[in-house]
């Protein structure tokens, strides 16, 4: 998710006891036992002593809201007018299809066989009958779309078993009313998001493989801090990002396991520093070696700042100790207006990677996701506008 911001409306008095939500929660993990894999194995297992494959994949939360993005900066919206944007909205990420997508990031994953994934931009939607009382309320549960849930079940379709592990909520929340075919012209439903960070591990090898404890997650003190006019008096509102965590054994070698988002707002690169600085910090506080993936927004050529803050904090970017050069572009298979199906689009900034801090050699380090069919489906969809990152690891004493 890149340069997202909150949308400034007016609206009938009925409606302005609503507001959008934003809300912080933590996941709480117990201690698991399970396999592990690596592209550096027999067929079963796939690892070699001491060889643990990982992966990073920011998985598209299914709209940038390009549409309420646009109506930013006028000084005063119309309701019908925020309705319109809305509404688009939300049909970009109807139209993304995470169902399909999520079949093509799994079959990644089975084929890679990673030990554990890092997610990003992890979407829940929800959608429910418009409600005037509150109208910027996220609808009651069940989620109409659960991406971890859709993932692992792709996943198990292809023959291999995941599970979260480790996961933080609530790293924003946005609900608003849409119109539907039947209400057109007025709200007709409230939908919603919530957008998490989570961590997969592979739990269907032989006892033993693999030993996780000590699941974590925290939110960065560096934020943006926004004002939301919808509330009366307007209140200000954080917009958090946050790291995930796991400590991982692999046949008695043990690591630190880290995956982040960092911030994509702040077009100055400010905010996603200092939490670049606050991420090294907390890989550092672990005695274990640690491997930390994700999204950082940053790159060597892309907003370089907060890529530099890691690699001062003595991490290492796995890619180049490998011997492939500079970090790759990973980002962003997005087609004009939102819709991530144009199978020449190109890729501009490097944001994902996979880094270390300790006793580590690199065996292998690729891209996932990022080349389309020779000769592409109508139906053609990216898996997302962000390549994934597999890298195998030997992890030394």
């Amino acid at each position: 998710m890149r340069n997202h911001a909150v949308l400034t409306l007016s609206r009938p008095a009925a409606l302005r006891r609503g507001a959008i939500l934003f809300a912080l929660a933590w996941a709480v993990f117990g201690v698991a036992t399970i396999g592990a894999g690596s592209a550096y194995a027999d067929e079963q297992t796939g690892q070699t002593d001491h060889a643990v494959t990982v992966m990073t994949q920011n998985l598209y939360q299914g709209t940038e809201f390009r549409h309420i993005q646009e109506l930013l900066g006028k000084a005063e919206v119309s309701f019908p007018e925020a309705l319109a944007a809305t509404t688009a909205d939300y049909t970009t990420y109807v139209k993304t299809r995470f169902k399909d997508r999520a079949k093509q990031i799994a079959s990644e994953i089975v084929q890679n066989k990673p030990v554990l994934v890092g997610l990003q931009e992890v979407a829940t939607w929800y959608a429910g009958a418009f409600k005037e009382t509150n109208p910027f309320g996220l609808p009651d549960p069940p989620p109409t779309e659960d991406f971890t849930q859709e993932l692992i079940k792709a996943i198990a379709a292809d023959g291999m078993q995941y599970e979260a592990v480790s996961r933080h909520d609530n790293n924003f929340t946005l609900a608003f009313p849409i119109v539907t075919e039947a209400s057109f012209p007025y709200p007709g439903a409230n939908v919603g998001m919530v957008e998490s960070g989570v961590i997969l591990a592979r739990t269907d090898l032989p006892p033993g493989q693999l030993k996780l404890s000590n699941p974590a997650s925290g939110t960065y003190a560096a934020k943006i801090i926004l004002k939301n006019p919808i509330t009366e008096p307007p209140s200000p509102i954080p917009f958090t990002n946050s790291w995930q965590s796991i400590d991982a054994k692999v046949r008695g070698r043990a690591f630190r396991f880290i995956t982040t988002h960092l911030d994509a707002l702040d077009s100055t690169g400010t905010v996603r520093y200092f939490q670049a600085k606050e991420l090294a910090t907390v890989a550092a506080s672990s005695s274990l070696p640690v491997v930390v993936t994700g999204d950082m927004n940053s790159g060597l050529k892309s907003s370089p700042a907060a890529y530099g803050a890691l690699l001062e904090g003595g991490l290492s970017d796995t890619w180049t100790a490998a011997g492939l050069g500079e970090p790759p572009l990973t980002c962003c298979h997005l087609a004009p207006k939102d819709l991530a199906t144009d199978p020449l689009a190109p890729y501009t900034d490097d944001l994902d990677h996979v880094l270390t801090r300790g006793n580590y050699s690199v065996l292998d380090e690729h891209l996932v996701g990022n080349k389309a069919p020779a000769s592409p489906p109508s139906s053609f969809i990216w898996p997302s506008d962000h390549a994934g990152v597999v890298a195998t690891l030997a992890v030394g004493k």
